[in-house]
Order: structure tokens, then C-alpha cells, then sequence
């Protein structure tokens, strides 16, 4: 056999552990994203520039939104 995966056990968990946790962040913070151009354009803001604002920001981006929308 050319290529065989080694087989790492519980140390091969503990290596994908960080890798799931970044995934998983991205997903929660592209959905947070989502609910916000949606919110923001049910209430007539300018949703594109909200979108930006959380995708590049995060949780504070969020937060402001939160504070300023109508």
C-alpha cells in the first residue's frame, strides 16, 4: 500500500479538537451574520453594510447592531 493514515488514537482527537472549535466558531458567527442582514433589512437599514460590519467584528459588531437598530 502506498499511503496508509496513521493511526494517532486519542492523541489524533486531541489534533482535530482546536480545528472543530475554529470551524465551529466561523459557522456561529456566518450565522449571526445572516440573522443580521435579515433583521436589518426587515427594519429598512442598510443591510449589506451591517453584513460587513459582524463578519469582520464578530460579537462587537453584533453588539452595536444590537444597540443601534431601530
Amino acid at each position: 500500500m502506498l499511503f496508509t493514515i496513521p493511526d494517532f488514537g486519542a492523541l489524533g482527537f486531541l489534533l482535530l479538537l482546536p480545528l472543530i472549535l475554529v470551524a465551529v466558531f466561523y459557522i456561529i458567527a456566518v450565522i449571526i451574520a445572516i440573522w443580521v442582514y435579515k433583521d436589518a433589512k426587515k427594519r429598512d437599514m442598510n443591510a449589506a453594510v451591517w453584513l460587513l460590519i459582524v463578519l469582520l467584528t464578530g460579537c462587537i459588531g453584533c453588539i452595536v447592531y444590537l444597540v443601534v437598530r431601530d
